[in-house]
């Protein structure tokens, strides 16, 4: 394997890391009012905002770390 395709192949397993919670809470909480978005969900001990929160902000690093990947040659 070349440097490009060690590349590809860890860009690819971060892509897969993301998965879908982002989209399947959003999906989940679309109809919510903001206050529903401020109180908590089911057993969690977090609101859906914290919860959706989260998810972006795990979401955030694995772009940080696919733009570090690509950063190097």
């Amino acid at each position: 394997m070349n440097d490009d395709a060690h590349k590809q192949l860890a860009i690819q397993a971060l892509e897969q890391m993301r998965g879908d919670d982002l989209y399947r809470a959003r999906a989940a909480f679309r109809n919510c009012t903001p206050a529903q978005m401020q109180e908590q969900y089911g057993e969690s001990g977090k609101t859906r905002a914290k919860i959706i929160e989260g998810y972006e902000a795990y979401e955030s690093r694995i772009d940080a770390a696919i733009a570090w990947v690509k950063s190097k040659e």
